[in-house]
């Protein structure tokens, strides 16, 4: 299996962000302009596969474009792993044959945006061992639980 590809990430991309990352960290600011420019790149669709609509990228080809990423953004690309924490995975159970998350790849390729949200303390496998609920009321959900800071949470 090759796991170069070639990029979404344009240098001009990449170099945008560089620029812009001292701002951010320094200011405590959201991304907002790098998360922009990523998402109409298609770089959020990374991990989504092909057939649904995304880049079909596997878990090493992802690894290597957040890896540039981070060389030149290192919070950003962090913040952007978790959306690709959700898709990444719901990518990997899709390709198995199981369709039960086939709704978090058509929501990522609806423009939808996730994050680890889950961030709890104490769980290993926080995708599996939530102590957190989740109670549908009116309007919404309500969550209760013990949440611990996560990016872009």
């Amino acid at each position: 299996m090759t796991t170069t590809v070639d990029s979404v990430l344009s240098d001009a991309l990449l170099k945008r962000c560089m620029e812009r990352a001292p701002g951010y960290d320094r200011d405590n600011t959201f991304f907002d302009e790098d998360f922009k420019e990523l998402k109409e790149a298609g770089y959020l669709l990374a991990a989504v596969p092909k057939e649904l609509g995304g880049l079909g990228l596997n878990l090493a080809q992802v690894c290597q474009e957040q890896r540039r990423l981070g060389y030149h953004s290192a919070a950003t690309a962090l913040a952007v792993n978790m959306h690709f924490y959700w898709t990444g995975v719901a990518a990997d159970v899709w390709r198995s044959g199981d369709m039960s998350t086939e709704w978090i790849l058509k929501a990522a390729v609806d423009g939808e945006i996730f994050a680890a949200g889950h961030a709890e303390s104490g769980p290993e496998l926080p995708l599996l061992l939530s102590t957190t609920n989740a109670e549908k009321v009116d309007g919404g959900y309500k969550f209760t639980g013990r949440k611990s800071f996560g990016s872009l949470t």
